[in-house]
């Protein structure tokens, strides 16, 4: 196993125990300058200036000051891990209480998924998967304009393959809109329990794909391509904190198109910090304006598609985005120009243009 985690500030060994334990290894992706030391022999840092030594002139386009910057633990992965080696993103926040955190990541990606959650509505709130919690708390992400055709889930018994995607959920600080935090119902849960240990997504769903507890198979990397943020769109407003939103629906939308199972669940991890809700309200605006529209270009791109990889169909996605970002809204267009050139730096990291030895 390979464990990728972002970071500015510091990561905390006592969090990660379980999985140190376990033997994992751990990348660290240090997004600064150099501010983070670990004298641990499971553990490598990667500082900006050894970002730039691997990646050459690719590394204009991989994201900093952000969590997406977590897209260079995913490249350094690619091209170490074994075949079909587990991949676990965590954040810097999160800290694993279960004991058997490895083995439980191990049983979901292999064996066979048993429930499935039915559903008939293109966006599935995965919050649905606990059992004590109010109603009416979508995660982040979740369109707005969607969120009046939401129906109580219902789930099924399923015998489907074994996933090869996890997104792990939370205890104690859920990760919802800001904005939600004003007047929504409560949002920290810090002994919420699972209805089910995993959940199966049908074809044709998408889901809020947070990046903070993540595991899946190394074949996935390409798709697990985190969009760059932080990117003013107009003076004094940003596109941010979607990176993995907007990810995860490219994620799900090329899954199905490749058949491969995504399941929401265990293994859950704590998370306890809480952003600065005002600054994330700013942050997160313009993405909540622009969701839909994002995500109907990613529909109509995906019925294009002439590949079968992950890799060369998030390039097809990128060059389609290109020929219909002059058409986009005033909000949206500037942001697909930035992130279309990202998309190209990361298929050539990931295609070889960066050699595969000598790290």
């Amino acid at each position: 196993m390979i464990v990728i985690i972002p970071s500015n500030r510091w990561v905390q060994l006592d969090y990660l125990q379980p999985l140190i334990e376990s033997g994992a290894r751990f990348l660290v992706v240090d997004d600064s300058e150099g501010s983070i030391r670990i004298d641990h022999p499971q553990f490598e840092v990667f500082n900006w200036s050894d970002r730039k030594k691997h990646l050459g002139k690719l590394d204009d386009g991989f994201p900093r000051r952000n969590g997406a910057c977590r897209n260079f633990g995913f490249y350094l992965a690619w091209h170490r891990a074994e075949p079909n080696e587990i991949i676990i993103a965590l954040d810097d926040d999160c800290k694993i209480e279960t004991p058997d955190f490895a083995q439980k990541v191990e049983c979901v990606l292999t064996q066979p998924a048993t429930i499935q959650v039915e559903t008939n509505v293109l966006h599935w709130n995965i919050l649905d998967c606990y059992a004590d919690i109010e109603d009416n708390v979508f995660p982040r992400g979740f369109p707005y304009s969607h969120r009046g055709l939401v129906t109580p889930s219902q789930f099924r018994t399923f015998h489907g393959k074994p996933a090869k995607f996890c997104l792990g959920l939370w205890q104690e600080v859920f990760d919802i809109n800001a904005i939600d935090k004003i007047q929504g119902p409560n949002y920290r849960y810090p002994n919420s329990k699972l209805k089910y240990p995993s959940v199966a997504v049908p074809p044709g769903t998408l889901i809020s794909v947070c990046s903070m507890n993540m595991q899946f198979r190394s074949e996935l990397i390409p798709a697990v391509f985190q969009f760059p943020m932080n990117f003013e769109v107009m003076p004094g407003w940003v596109i941010d904190r979607y990176g993995d939103i907007w990810g995860g629906f490219v994620l799900k939308t090329l899954m199905d198109r490749m058949g491969d199972g995504l399941v929401v669940g265990e293994p859950i991890i704590r998370h306890l910090k809480e952003g600065n809700f005002q600054r994330n309200m700013w942050q997160e605006h313009i993405c909540h304006l622009v969701n839909d529209e994002f995500i109907h270009l990613l529909l109509e791109g995906a019925q294009q598609l002439q590949s079968w990889t992950y890799l060369s169909m998030l390039a097809e996605l990128g060059e389609f985005w290109k020929s219909r970002t002059e058409r986009a809204s005033a909000l949206l267009k500037p942001y697909l120009r930035h992130l279309t050139y990202a998309i190209d730096c990361w298929v050539q990291a990931l295609d070889g243009a960066c050699r595969k030895d000598g790290f």
